[in-house]
């Protein structure tokens, strides 16, 4: 599909990325000193009508969404009407974790279970959709015991987050996208941003989000027509606070100016939203990994930003977001003064080389090549399931020597073949899968695993327990294996 192309500088690195943000299935803009340098746009908003992408395309912002909600808390701390080192239960009674600060909430320091919390509600209630209200209910039922001591570990959660959202609104006395708009999106100028809330019946305009539905299938599907991604898609799609954000790439650009242009908050709240936090024992949390952005460098968190250091390049913040069928990136070089933002609605494995190559072009480096090798397990259990075993080994034969355009993977067979047995009940089609990942890589204890359990489901008993019992002479710590064969044998 034609790009759509707008640029103020075009350097001779980023005239060469052409072709690699074309492996992009939505909309990327990079800007220095406020000001676009590049932007463009890919492939299609909703797949199944044709409807192509723009920079007017409405994105869910995923998880950036909580830059904006810790923003919100920020402000309301500016006013006095909070401290972050407030119990959250001081203006909550019913939450069941007093020592839980608002602090630990932004920090993601506070032990709390995320979204797993509602399976057993939603395995009673199967059309149920978890709101922000009822959260504090379901956290008092469920009596779980904290993670580890709010302050001392680091544990992603976006509860801690949807929490926050009902602070916004209990000590605003405005509902959250109203306060939103009045405090954050308007004095941005950001007028094609607001909260979507799927409970309403008229729901604005956004992307819709695509998958394959299986390693069988090689076309994308639209995430809500798929029976797998329920969970999230429509039982836990409607909290806010966490996620659901929906805005464009230029009106991103428009909160990334005002949030460090001071816009919305004071130099010193902006440096205290931008430190990284500290544990308990006095160490500062980070890891060798940063969100998508790839390469060397270190990720750490501060209230509700994600943060960056990264050798070349110094220090940045920003946020990532994900939703199956959804990739979205934002990052702001503080040392430099350069911005990415980045959508994806397939959520493609190249967006974190692209938007790591995007980087490298703001700084006149010359972009790396990205792989774009295809899936040989896909391309295998396609054919199997249409033309059957022999083609498909044939197909394979043929290809798995080109390796510098397929590659293979013990972990994407082993997934396609338990979507056969379970999802597909083409236990045939699962047999000859997993037999083929044993003949692969006879050295993964996992392979022999699936495969005797594919088995025993078969009523091949004999050759189960064979396969269990090899699987354990390779890795005798596979303790799921060893309960599994001592059922097999009971029998």
């Amino acid at each position: 599909m034609k790009s759509i192309l707008i640029t103020t500088l075009l350097s001779s690195s980023l005239s060469l990325s052409a072709q690699d943000f074309q492996l992009l299935n939505g909309n990327i803009l990079m800007a220095q000193k406020g000001k676009v340098i590049h932007s463009l746009s890919y492939g299609y908003a909703d797949m199944p009508s044709r409807t192509p992408n723009t920079l007017e395309t409405p994105f869910n912002l995923a998880s950036i969404s909580k830059t904006f909600t810790a923003t919100a808390i920020l402000q309301l701390m500016e006013k006095g009407k909070l401290n972050l080192d407030d119990s959250f239960q001081q203006y909550f009674p019913d939450f069941p974790y007093p020592y839980i600060t608002i602090r630990h909430l932004l920090t993601h320091t506070s032990g709390l279970p995320d979204i797993e919390l509602f399976e057993p509600l939603i395995k009673q209630y199967p059309d149920t959709i978890v709101t922000s209200h009822i959260l504090i209910d379901q956290l008092k039922a469920a009596h779980r015991t904290l993670a580890f001591k709010p302050g001392e570990a680091f544990r992603y959660c976006n509860n801690g987050f949807v929490l926050l959202g009902l602070l916004v609104e209990q000590i605003s006395h405005e509902p959250f996208d109203a306060y939103l708009t009045k405090h954050i999106f308007n004095p941005a100028h950001m007028y094609e941003t607001f909260v979507y809330d799927p409970t309403q019946n008229k729901l604005p305009t956004q992307v819709t989000k695509h998958a394959y539905e299986s390693f069988a299938i090689d076309t994308f599907s639209r995430t809500g027509d798929l029976k797998r991604y329920r969970y999230t898609d429509y039982n836990n799609d409607a909290a806010i606070g966490a996620s659901n954000i929906i805005t464009t790439v230029n009106d991103m650009l428009l909160f990334d100016k005002a949030f460090f242009r001071y816009k919305l908050l004071s130099p010193a709240t902006v440096q205290l939203a931008l430190t990284p936090v500290k544990l308990k024992n006095g160490t500062i949390y980070s890891e060798k990994v940063m969100d998508t952005m790839q390469g060397d460098g270190t990720g750490s968190y501060g209230l509700g930003w994600e943060l960056f250091d990264q050798p070349g390049y110094g220090k940045g913040a920003g946020h990532g977001g994900f939703k199956f069928g959804l990739a979205t990136f934002y990052y702001h070089n503080l040392d430099k003064n350069q911005t990415i933002i980045a959508f994806d609605n397939t959520a493609a494995p190249s967006f974190g080389a692209i938007v790591t190559n995007a980087l490298h072009m703001l700084n006149n480096e010359p972009p790396k090549k990205i792989d774009n090798k295809k899936s040989l397990a896909r391309i295998y259990v396609t054919t199997l399931v249409k033309e059957g075993a022999d083609a498909a080994a044939t197909q394979l034969s043929l290809l798995k020597t080109d390796t510098a355009h397929y590659y293979l993977s013990e972990w994407e067979l082993n997934k396609a073949g338990y979507e056969q047995l379970y999802d597909y009940y083409r236990i045939d089609a699962a047999l000859e899968i997993f037999k083929l990942n044993c003949l692969l890589f006879p050295l993964s204890f996992n392979t022999y695993d699936s495969y005797g359990e594919a088995l025993n489901k078969a009523g091949k008993r004999n050759e189960a327990i064979a396969l269990y019992e090899r699987s354990i002479q390779i890795n005798p710590n596979n303790e799921d294996g060893m309960r599994e064969l001592k059922k097999i044998k009971a029998r």
